[in-house]
């Protein structure tokens, strides 16, 4: 159980809040060069946010000019 003194953020997405735009900022800011951001809702409420990093593999990143031989 959590203590009475300790409030939770508030996370509506009925009245957004500065420190809701401050967490989504954060995570955004988190990510390197590729990746994404998911939120999570449920009744109205940001429940969970997830950051993913992506390494690309595919060639994305390569400098031009680099020529494999």
């Amino acid at each position: 159980m959590l203590d009475p003194l300790v409030t939770m953020a508030d996370y509506s997405t009925k009245r957004i809040t500065r420190s809701l735009i401050e967490e989504v900022s954060r995570a955004l800011k988190s990510i390197d060069a590729y990746g994404s951001v998911e939120i999570y809702v449920q009744n109205s409420t940001v429940t969970q946010i997830t950051v993913r990093n992506i390494k690309k593999t595919n060639g994305f990143g390569i400098k031009k000019g680099f020529q494999k031989q």
